[in-house]
């Protein structure tokens, strides 16, 4: 009695043009992965394995072969092996590798244009992960590039046979028309425009994980090996160097060195050196000098202290001489996860902000040095990325000043040593400037008040007497410098009052890039500043250069979105988010006008093709404008064909009529009384009256319950 419906068939997907269009849209991703993240060997192998793939699965679309399935259910199995290797060995984005060779494997079997569309998303999710690891605008290049390929085929997909094929006219009188084509260009405009906006936004708020994030924050092939050197290397050094020399500007920085010239004089490159991705603007510090001679800075203390791997890129580090003894950050102190990417050489020496606790690097070994600085066996090459932790105390002046002056006997031994040639009114101007304060605090903050005040900075003072001591000549002589002047005078004047005080190197935070979400850091950002010592509270920071204006900190949204803290709860305070959106538009201005006028473009040239609409190539139809039953009865009818697209029964081919197609498609006695119908609508020239659009509703009805 009861017959069981045969299950449709599905239809191998034979356009040769929509295969391609998925094709690129694919390739896209894997480029952006291969630019950002230095993976060319792998993006390649996994794009010849995509195009294989492609090729087999079109070739063979009508008889797959089980070996080859059977070689793929292996070949996921290895490339997941391939993963958990990666992961343990401290490979190159392990997860990033194995997205792209799943997606090579997976495509020997894209046979059906489901299975087309279900590998975008594959597609999406390793675009994702170029977003993640991106330092540039350039990922938008890609993100407009993945965009265009994916509605080309969504569109070449619904011209070819999408619904579109199943949708009926009433039958049609030619009309003349003066502009063919303008409808469709103007439409196409109007089209472009808003998808370049949508994608431009998209970007602006894609997520960049500064936090410890999903993709390892790390990628070095081959560890650095050997031990690490005392001396220490920078690249950029040349091998003749010239005392006092002025050259204009200088591709090295020459405070990155075993002893810093402050005779030295010229000024520095523009040149790009790394990308930092963090939460918060900071110096990212090298290392420290203690020792003076008058004329330049060195270590005096060259031994080396190991510091403790856990794991082979997990480096763990006891908290800097002097901080408070917590495995963790203490009250009031910030954690700061930093992700560092070389562009440039750098010396063997690893930068972070303040007080460092954890490094993830892919090293046999990291030495820590006597003035609290981290070294490397080798110099750190462009490309080389490596990730650190940092526990960031925030000083209290108020406990500052309230600071005991009790140093212990090494830090006094160490850092309160002075050169005999330092001046009478050196010393003189130092207890006359701090004459009125009670603390060392605000005796600091005096003399460093004076320097910002009092001292125009100059990359080209005159040159440095021979013989001369340096603090003297530019507090009384040149009264202009660069920042290892100014900074020299304040540590050596701190000392003459008994303040232990030291110069540290480094680089300034950078030039924050709201788009990336990374602070992008040249050569000219080298900078110097002083650390003085408070007991119960260890190094603390001073600036006396002038000019140095920190750079703006993320806003509260880009802090929270990029920290990948929204993963773990919703905690961003909505005062916050009005102010950081302020913020935020206050530097997107040009690009939030250029964004308006080309939506209003846009919307202006679709609102101009909706009212030219009828006058261009547009068919007369039997009342099509003014009869609402017609129109209905064809909407009723395309709902019908609709239904039974989705139930896997065959789309109506363009060449047949609406009962032809009634007759092969099957049994549906409701699908006949609603061709009925819409042929009605569409072909007699009188109006279906009120009883055909119930007829047609009851037939769809009927149509529902007969292909469930």
């Amino acid at each position: 009695m009861f017959q069981r419906r045969p299950k449709p068939k599905k239809e191998p997907e034979r356009s040769r043009t929509l295969r391609y269009l998925i094709l690129a849209a694919m390739l896209v991703p894997l480029l952006a992965i291969g630019r950002v993240g230095n993976l060319w060997p792998q993006v390649i192998v996994a794009v010849l394995g995509i195009c294989t793939g492609h090729a087999y699965s079109y070739y063979f679309v009508e008889r797959p072969s089980r070996i080859v399935r059977a070689i793929m259910f292996v070949a996921i199995h290895l490339a997941l092996a391939w993963m958990c290797a990666g992961l343990a060995g401290g490979a190159t984005l392990p997860q990033a590798q194995f997205a792209m060779f799943a997606q090579a494997i997976t495509s020997f079997d894209l046979r059906y244009r489901r299975s087309l569309f279900n590998t975008l998303i594959h597609s999406l999710a390793n675009l994702y992960i170029a977003a993640s690891l991106s330092r540039t605008v350039e990922l938008g290049l890609y993100l407009l590039l993945f965009a265009g390929f994916v509605l080309a085929a969504f569109f070449v997909a619904e011209k070819e046979d999408g619904l579109k094929a199943a949708k009926l006219r009433p039958l049609t009188a030619s009309v003349p028309s003066s502009s063919p084509r303008g409808g469709l260009l103007l439409f196409g405009v109007a089209f472009g425009l808003t998808t370049l906006c949508a994608i431009f936004t998209a970007f602006l708020f894609t997520p960049r994980f500064a936090g410890r994030p999903l993709v390892p924050p790390f990628t070095i092939n081959v560890p650095l090996r050997g031990g690490v050197k005392a001396q220490i290397i920078n690249p950029g050094v040349p091998l003749v160097q010239i005392n006092g020399w002025s050259d204009g500007v200088s591709d090295y920085f020459y405070g990155f060195d075993t002893n810093l010239d402050l005779r030295y004089r010229g000024g520095l490159s523009n040149e790009m050196v790394m990308y930092v991705r963090s939460p918060s603007r900071s110096y990212w510090r090298s290392h420290s000098y203690d020792f003076y001679t008058g004329e330049s800075w060195s270590q005096s203390d060259p031994t080396l202290t190991p510091v403790p791997r856990r794991r082979r890129v997990y480096f763990e580090l006891t908290p800097p001489l002097g901080s408070p003894a917590t495995a963790g950050p203490a009250q009031g102190e910030q954690q700061i996860v930093q992700s560092f990417t070389i562009a440039k050489d750098q010396p063997n020496l690893i930068f972070a902000a303040y007080r460092p606790a954890e490094i993830f690097i892919v090293a046999e070994s990291i030495s820590r040095d006597s003035g609290d600085g981290l070294r490397l066996p080798e110099t750190l090459k462009a490309g080389m990325t490596y990730s650190v932790v940092s526990y960031r105390p925030n000083f209290d002046p108020a406990q500052l000043r309230q600071a005991s002056t009790r140093y212990p006997p090494a830090v006094a031994q160490r850092y309160l040593q002075l050169p005999p040639n330092i001046s009478t009114r050196v010393r003189n101007l130092a207890q006359r400037l701090t004459a009125a304060q009670a603390n060392n605090y605000d005796k600091i903050m005096a003399l460093t008040e004076h320097l910002l005040t009092n001292y125009p900075y100059n990359y080209f003072p005159p040159p440095h007497p021979p013989g001369a001591e340096v603090v003297d000549t530019f507090l009384f002589e040149d009264k202009e410098g660069v920042c290892e002047q100014y900074v020299t005078a304040l540590v050596i004047m701190a000392r003459t009052l008994g303040i232990p005080a030291r110069l540290v190197a480094g680089y300034g935070s950078g030039d924050y890039n709201p788009l990336t979400g990374y602070y992008e850091v040249r050569l000219n950002h080298a900078h110097s500043w002083a650390e003085v010592y408070f007991p119960e509270h260890g190094w603390v920071p001073f600036d006396p250069t002038p000019g140095w204006t920190p750079q703006p900190y993320p806003t509260p949204v880009q802090a929270w979105l990029f920290s990948g803290s929204q993963v773990f709860g919703f905690d961003l305070p909505i005062a916050n988010l009005v102010s950081g959106g302020a913020a935020g538009i206050a530097f997107m201005v040009p690009f939030l006008v250029a964004s308006t006028v080309l939506v209003g473009l846009g919307l202006l040239a679709l609102y101009l093709y909706r009212r030219l609409k009828p006058t261009f190539a547009q068919p007369a139809t039997h009342d099509q404008a003014t009869d609402p039953t017609r129109r209905l009865i064809l909407v009723l009818y395309e709902q019908g064909a609709a239904i039974l697209t989705r139930r896997k029964y065959r789309k109506r081919e363009r060449w047949e009529t609406l009962s032809e197609y009634a007759q092969t498609v099957g049994r549906l006695p409701a699908l006949r009384q609603l061709t009925e119908a819409a042929e009605v609508a569409a072909y007699r020239p009188e109006a279906p009256g009120e009883e055909k659009v119930a007829e047609a509703k009851a037939a769809l009805t009927s149509l529902q319950s007969e292909v469930k």
